[in-house]
């Protein structure tokens, strides 16, 4: 590694796999949202809404795509409020739960996701290849693992 590009990447008592972990995301929301505005208006919470919306054809509630995404609710509220307004989603009734609309991607949301996506699917790719396939499957398991951990965590903590 070069370690004057990676400055900042171990520092005595910083010295977390989570800390280098952060670092990482961070550099890649950062490179997402230049990308991103590259090429559309959408923020990174409007492209996460849209995202799991093109992938669930019958639509989602606020707190089902919150679920998804792992963010907050707000945060999910207000960006699917402005995507709707944009008329890239739509939101009918719920019959389940009259208080949690479900949304749904629009053709218009569609044809915007259908180039985000593929420019996302090229930067996931750019991204991973210096790993192998069997290396990444290696990151996978241990981020799923990290991931499953952190969650009892939170749960817990919410107890």
């Amino acid at each position: 590694m070069d370690q004057e590009r990676l400055d900042g990447w171990k520092l005595d008592g910083l010295d977390f796999p989570s800390f280098r972990m952060s670092l990482v995301a961070k550099v890649m929301d950062r490179l997402t949202i230049r990308e991103l505005s590259a090429i559309t208006n959408l923020p990174i919470a409007e492209w996460r809404v849209l995202s799991r919306l093109a992938l669930a054809p019958k639509g989602l509630t606020v707190r089902q795509i919150a679920m998804k995404a792992w963010v907050d609710r707000a945060e999910v509220s207000r960006a699917a409020t402005s995507l709707e307004k944009q008329g890239l989603v739509g939101r009918r009734d719920n019959p389940a739960d009259r208080r949690a609309p479900i949304m749904f991607i629009t053709p218009a949301g569609e044809d915007v996701y259908g180039p985000l996506m593929a420019q996302r699917t090229a930067f996931h790719a750019r991204v991973m290849q210096s790993l192998t396939a069997e290396e990444s499957e290696v990151l996978d398991g241990l981020l799923r693992k990290l991931a499953a951990d952190l969650l009892v965590m939170t749960e817990e903590a919410v107890r």
